[in-house]
């Protein structure tokens, strides 16, 4: 009968030291890319399992690793669970992921069943930015293992975090509609609560002020739905002065933003131009292809999913860390310059 192939059989196979090859199955230490794929490739040859459940008893680990999201239906959402996944598979770890549909309460339910499950270790993107610091310390305090905060909550005390630039990436998307002659240009956003969107608010305002156009503010918020989202908007379409831009600070605004301006018969980018945020497939399929801010997702995954194995792994880390990523602005049809005179829009 065949024996089980052990970690040495593994090194020994991959050509490389038996800490090596932990490292590459437990994610532990970062691996030169050459010896993960001498390693990969000889578990695939050799058909080799971790033993999870021995594992767990010998270390007191389960192998299990947590995410939160607040909705996997957000396709920004799906696509961070989906590159964690990859990265999950490479380290021989397994997910367990809960959502809390953007609810406070919901979220404390999911978390506990995740602690009771005896998770390893947490990725979240928090409904609030400071939910998970109340969960911790509050007067019934839920003890979270160690936790990695993705695109919400950067920099919050007691978590490491991994988010965006979200000031300047405001900021480069409102000067490119404004150097388009863009004067009125309306922001469309599901909330104004948590410090991702305040921050790229920061960096819309500090464009406007450059320009002495701060007196023409305008934000509008629509909550989490599309059609909620579509009428804040459809209420600044009806104006008489009505915006000649709208930047959408989210993906799902960005589409209720579209709806909205095509409901009222209006051309993009001829009537109104349209920015949105974060970068899909949708966004360059359909025309006109919108211009938008797109996000590291990716480098949100990876640098996430190292941070937190640095921690599962009891290494040394001074303080708590917080990783600042650049977005890129993708200019494409759905903005252009301004027109002279503007088309009324009648209510149906």
């Amino acid at each position: 009968m065949r024996n089980t192939p052990t970690i040495r059989d593994v090194a020994r196979r991959a050509g490389v030291s038996v800490a090596t090859a932990s490292n590459v199955v437990n994610g532990r230490r970062p691996v030169g890319e050459a010896s993960r794929k001498a390693v990969l490739s000889a578990i695939a040859d050799l058909g080799y399992r971790l033993n999870s459940l021995a594992s767990a008893l010998r270390g007191r680990r389960s192998g299990l690793i947590g995410i939160l999201v607040p909705d996997v239906a957000n396709v920004f959402f799906a696509s961070l669970v989906h590159l964690i996944e990859i990265e999950a598979a490479q380290s021989n770890c397994e997910l367990v992921l809960v959502t809390s549909g953007e609810d406070v309460g919901v979220e404390r339910r999911r978390l506990e069943a995740l602690v009771d499950r005896r998770i390893d270790g947490l990725l979240a993107v928090p409904a609030r930015d400071n939910s998970l610091g109340v969960l911790r310390l509050g007067a019934v305090p839920l003890n979270l293992p160690p936790t990695v905060l993705i695109d919400r909550g950067f920099g919050a005390v007691g978590f490491d975090s991994v988010g965006a630039d979200c000031a300047a990436a405001g900021y480069a998307a409102t000067r490119h509609l404004i150097s388009l002659g863009h004067r009125d240009i309306a922001v469309l956003t599901h909330s104004d609560e948590l410090s991702n969107i305040r921050a790229r608010v920061a960096g819309y305002r500090r464009a406007l002020a450059e320009s002495d156009l701060a007196e023409r503010e305008r934000i509008c918020v629509g909550g989490h739905t599309i059609e909620g989202l579509r009428g804040a908007i459809e209420q600044e379409l009806y104006r008489a002065d009505r915006p000649t831009a709208i930047f959408a600070l989210t993906n799902v605004s960005a589409l209720a933003a579209i709806k909205a301006v095509r409901a009222c018969g209006l051309d993009i980018p001829g009537d109104i131009s349209v920015a949105g945020f974060d970068d899909f497939d949708w966004m360059s399929a359909l025309r006109p292809y919108l211009t938008t801010v797109a996000q590291p997702v990716e480098e949100f995954a990876s640098r996430a999913w190292r941070l937190l194995m640095q921690r599962v792994a009891g290494e040394t880390i001074a303080g708590e860390r917080a990783i600042e990523l650049p977005c890129s602005l993708k200019i494409r049809e759905s903005t252009g310059p301004i027109r002279s005179r503007l088309r009324a829009v009648a209510r149906a």
